[in-house]
């Protein structure tokens, strides 16, 4: 009978949550064409409606209400995002530009991105075998991207200690040496921020990654919780600059961020932060889309029970010095019995580098 009870205040509480009257809190535009805009709950594309009104000219309605007044922002190349309360139960966005345009839409728990996206042409003639030789010509001449590796912790700094006494930094940094064999095969320029058993400080970690001018920053860590905490936490995740989202957010952000109280207090500016989402957090994203799920994949080829723990978003300082999309992969739970022995063995090392690696490729291709 009890657990029954329990049951059904459990149901109770989500049914209440997926009723609860759905509000805009915050529209935050940046880049050339984007738009955040937060709620106060999970918001899915059943809360949407569509219309495509011309070639040039988009709504998307809304089934809540603008808790904020209403916003016009204009982009480059005169293209224009407006949203405001339509009518007592539907806020509208419209969207417009003078050029043909779409627009991708991405969920992201309690945030939805809007995208203003320039339509490509479509070349209708074949391409005649001299303009493919060309095209080779400039393919080869592209110069190759540049992906900075940082394997977290090192030296004086252990990490986590793992459930076999092993130190977090060892198996960060296993990982990171495979990940760099594996893009190396696949045409990258790789860097490692460290490929030996020392310290670096947070801001020394991104300094480096700008002065390599990378294209991607990925940092590698490992996941734990307290002794004194469930020993059931488990699966992987990845994350991506922002303020904290969540509880489990901003626990796991303080446990990365807790030996460097000096880029904290350099970064503590809430509109720094602010400045750092604005012009990467779209990029960040997806990367972080891309990574996680080639992650999952590779693993559950040999295990299938590994969990997915999601893309989230994170105050992570190591992050905020970037100057380029950046991400950090949380690649499993030390302090859990079976997990935290996984992730130091080499061939299941191994099958994460390529995760890792597959996800980065499949970002390249869809932003090249």
């Amino acid at each position: 009978m009890k657990s029954f009870i329990a049951f059904f205040f459990v149901f109770l509480s989500v049914i209440c949550a997926k009723t609860q009257a759905l509000k805009i809190l915050q529209v935050v535009p940046f880049g050339e064409g984007h738009i955040k805009v937060t709620f106060n709950r999970e918001v899915t594309s059943s809360d949407l409606k569509q219309y495509s009104l011309s070639a040039n000219r988009s709504i998307v309605d809304i089934k809540g209400i603008l808790t904020t007044q209403k916003k016009n922002y204009n982009f480059p190349n005169k293209a224009r995002i407006q949203i405001a309360q339509y009518n007592k139960t539907t806020a509208r966005i419209i969207l417009q530009a003078i050029q043909q345009r779409h627009y991708q839409i991405r969920f992201s728990q309690k945030n939805l991105y809007i995208e203003l996206k320039s339509k490509q042409k479509i070349q209708k003639e074949p391409v005649t075998p001299k303009q493919a030789k060309q095209a080779g010509k400039i393919q080869q001449a592209r110069p190759k991207k540049r992906i900075v590796i940082d394997a977290g912790h090192g030296g004086r700094d252990c990490g986590a200690l793992g459930v076999l006494r092993v130190c977090e930094k060892v198996v960060t940094l296993a990982v990171a040496r495979l990940l760099k064999d594996e893009l190396i095969k696949r045409g990258y320029a790789v860097y490692m921020t460290r490929d030996a058993d020392k310290y670096l400080g947070l801001r020394e970690r991104t300094n480096f990654a700008n002065d390599q001018r990378a294209d991607l920053f990925v940092s590698i860590h490992a996941n734990s919780v307290p002794k004194t905490s469930s020993k059931t936490a488990n699966g992987v995740e990845t994350y991506f600059l922002s303020t904290a989202r969540s509880e489990r957010a901003r626990r796991v952000a303080e446990k990365e961020n807790k030996d460097s109280i000096e880029v904290m207090n350099y970064f503590s500016k809430q509109t720094f932060l602010n400045f750092i989402n604005a012009h990467r957090l779209i990029a960040s994203n997806k990367l972080a889309i891309d990574i996680q799920g080639g992650i999952l994949n590779a693993l559950r080829q040999d295990y299938a029970q590994v969990l997915d723990g999601g893309v989230r978003e994170g105050p992570f300082w190591v992050l905020a010095g970037a100057l380029m999309p950046s991400v950090l992969i949380e690649i499993g739970y030390i302090s859990h019995p079976q997990e935290g022995r996984r992730i130091t063995h080499r061939e299941y090392q191994k099958l994460l580098a390529k995760g890792i690696a597959d996800g980065i490729a499949g970002y390249f291709a869809k932003n090249p």
